[in-house]
């Protein structure tokens, strides 16, 4: 029996101990490259994380100065829309005051064509 533990043993480290250390030797390796890999990506991950921010960030501050262009567009026009609402209102205003004074004028002619005066 004891040659058949021996036989065993001497199996165990002929063969099996050798090929136990290169699988360890083995595992070691594929860690320490995932560990690698896994760190390049994580970089390139930040890194394109990084440029669509500041994409992000330059078309954000893009839009808000075209919005500022576009509300000063439209500040612009609807105080042009009012100016020309103004300057109709008032030339109604003045040609009705025209109006009232050539009636005013007809009246008096006829007041005194007529003779009647004025109270």
């Amino acid at each position: 029996m004891s040659d058949v533990v021996q036989s065993v043993r001497q199996l165990l480290q002929d063969f099996i101990a050798p090929e136990l250390r290169e699988i360890k030797s083995d595992v070691k390796r594929l860690d320490s490259k995932i560990e690698s890999d896994t760190s390049r990506l994580e970089e390139k991950i930040t890194s394109e994380t990084k440029r669509l921010e500041n994409k992000i960030d330059s078309e954000s501050r893009q839009m808000g100065a075209d919005m500022k262009r576009l509300e000063s567009k439209v500040d612009s026009g609807f105080a042009h829309l009012g100016s020309m609402i103004e300057n109709a209102n008032l030339r109604a205003e003045l040609e009705a005051t025209r109006d009232i004074a050539n009636l005013r004028e007809r009246v008096t002619r006829l007041e005194v064509e007529r003779g009647i005066q004025r109270q």
